[in-house]
């Protein structure tokens, strides 16, 4: 059996926790013990006392002497036994007594005597006290009689419960850290258990849940935690492999272009302007490639959840117009036309690269799958709490698939990861993207909120 820190950490509490309970419980009963012990030999002083006083009272009655002679018989015929006993006359006088005379000294003399049947201790020596006890006859002859005895033998039966108490405790606590360490073993055992379960589990196949009984404990709790983070694990590593697919069909396109035009290239001598032209389409591919990087790049934090902040006063109709001017050019190469509708003066508090990001992408979606025959209108539109970005241009409608699940649609018509993008940039303002098809065009608006200063 290996040895285990929790289980010794678990037993060595139990051990502590059993040994206060059975300390309490000691003392408890120590206490109890050595009462009950004091108030028995008190007890039996008293009767021994009050037999004595029977004594004296029936020799009185059979010899019908004085009392010293009948108090003298009836000590001498008391069995021999550790008690002591004094007899005093109504006048205080001392008429018998028995015992060692080192104990008759420490009786108190009559006046000092209680005036009712009780028990008490003097000091003796260093062992014990010295128990005694008086009974009263008030009949005439009236008399006292005082029993004594040492009470060194009830303090050696203390000591000695006192003693096997204490030497019992290192064993009890022994005795507990082992019946701990063996009952935290099967109380873990389910544990182990959990833990071969989680083993076994291949990365590979994170669809496995741990059981999970009814009602729940502890572990079933443990249980369904590790479910949830499996489920986690599982989107992470589903999200992971639809990236790289992504990721592959979006660097893929670029990459075979630059190696067809350079693989020409090499093929046979060529003019300075055929080289030109082949490295015009070679540095296009390879523009296409780093802005599809850029775009992976921003949906893999899309996909990590990342909240960018969002602390800029964005002036929202100039950022629209410094992305149509960025995009003329693209727009001319591509076949189209820019042109700007209304155009709305709008302040947003948002993250200003984030948002030209999104209206680039907007732009560039339009450019490559509108229709080049009819133009591209750019507007701005101020609705109060809300802004609108609206980008119109000509072409079918598109796709269900790149409007309800845009991280799944790889090149889809008007989809892909752009609109994925996009719609991530408007999640993280708290806005929207909408889409509508009226006629022949197609209207993307990106919807965010606008500035709190902008409304006074």
């Amino acid at each position: 059996m290996p040895f285990s820190r929790l289980r010794l950490q678990l037993a060595a509490y139990f051990a502590v926790v059993f040994l206060l309970g059975l300390g309490a419980v000691d003392a408890a009963l120590f206490s109890r013990l050595r009462r009950g012990a004091d108030e028995s030999l008190s007890a039996e002083l008293t009767a021994t006392a009050d037999g004595l006083a029977h004594g004296v009272t029936r020799e009185l009655a059979d010899t019908r002497g004085t009392l010293a002679k009948a108090a003298s018989e009836a000590v001498n015929e008391w069995p021999p036994d550790s008690n002591a006993f004094v007899v005093y006359d109504s006048a205080g006088t001392r008429v018998a007594a028995r015992g060692a005379a080192r104990l008759l000294r420490l009786v108190p003399s009559y006046e000092h005597l209680p005036r009712t049947d009780r028990t008490w201790n003097v000091p003796l020596d260093a062992e014990g006290d010295l128990r005694l006890a008086v009974v009263r006859r008030t009949a005439r002859p009236a008399y006292s009689v005082v029993a004594l005895i040492p009470t060194a033998s009830l303090h050696e039966a203390n000591e000695r419960i006192a003693l096997w108490l204490g030497l019992s405790a290192p064993l009890v606590m022994l005795l507990a850290l082992v019946g701990g360490y063996l009952l935290a073993r099967r109380a873990l055992h389910p544990l182990g258990v959990m833990t071969r379960q989680i083993t076994a589990i291949d990365p590979r196949d994170l669809d496995s849940r741990l059981p999970v009984r009814q009602p729940a404990d502890e572990l079933d709790a443990l249980a369904v935690q590790f479910n949830r983070l499996f489920e986690r694990l599982a989107g992470a590593q589903a999200r992971n492999r639809r990236f790289l697919a992504q990721a592959a069909h979006q660097i893929r396109t670029p990459l075979t272009v630059i190696r067809g035009e350079s693989g020409l290239g090499l093929e046979r001598p060529r003019s300075v302007e055929e080289h030109r032209e082949l490295l015009r389409r070679v540095a296009l591919a390879a523009e296409q490639m780093t802005h599809r990087v850029d775009d992976l790049f921003l949906l893999a934090q899309a996909e990590a959840g990342d909240r960018p902040p969002v602390r800029d006063q964005v002036d929202l109709d100039g950022l629209v117009l410094e992305c149509v001017d960025l995009m003329r050019g693209r727009a001319r190469a591509l076949g189209c036309r820019l042109d700007l509708a209304r155009m709305d003066a709008a302040e947003i508090l948002g993250n200003e690269p984030l948002v030209r990001e999104a209206v680039l992408e907007l732009l560039e979606n339009a450019c490559r799958h509108g229709d080049a025959s009819r133009p591209i209108r750019v507007a701005t539109l101020n609705g109060g709490l809300t802004a609108r970005i609206e980008i119109t241009s000509g072409g079918g409608p598109v796709a269900l698939a790149a409007l309800e699940e845009p991280k799944e649609a790889a090149d889809t018509r008007g989809g892909g990861l752009g609109l994925s993008i996009v719609r991530w940039i408007a999640q993280v303002h708290g806005g929207e993207l909408a889409y509508r098809h009226e006629g022949p065009d197609n209207t993307f608006a990106l919807i965010l909120a606008t500035a709190p200063a902008a409304l006074d």
